[in-house]
């Protein structure tokens, strides 16, 4: 009985127009996806780091920081206010794990058109 059911399925599956079109291999739809031209500039870990910084009163320690663009992360141990005339920049030491490895560098913070920005190239311990 279940041999004799089987090959009807498959008689009609073979015959029916719905069998052949689900065969048929559709192009990949797209249209979810934007154009890079169309993307906004990515979030980079100094972006982060800074923000981070910034928000966060002077001798603070201890602040985690993760950017889910890159999937970088680190822990911000110290932030230092810079002396007077500074413009309220602010001193760093902060890690910094990425898919590479880990790293520990200091920078400096400031304030930039309502946007804290890193200053220069922080260096790497």
């Amino acid at each position: 009985m279940v041999k004799k059911q089987l090959r009807h399925c498959l008689l009609l599956a073979a015959l029916s127009p719905s069998f052949i079109a689900c065969s048929h291999v559709e192009p990949l739809e797209t249209s979810s996806i934007r154009n890079p031209s169309q993307q906004s500039a990515p979030v980079t870990d100094q972006n982060i780091i800074a923000q981070t910084v910034g928000n966060a009163p002077a001798g603070s320690t201890a602040l985690a920081w993760a950017n889910p663009a890159t999937g970088s992360a680190g822990v911000i141990e110290q932030i230092n206010a810079v002396s007077s005339g500074s413009g309220g920049c602010r001193q760093f030491v902060t890690t910094q794990q990425t898919i590479e490895g880990a790293s520990r560098f200091d920078g400096t913070a400031c304030p930039s058109d309502g946007l804290w920005k890193v200053a220069g190239t922080p260096g790497l311990h």
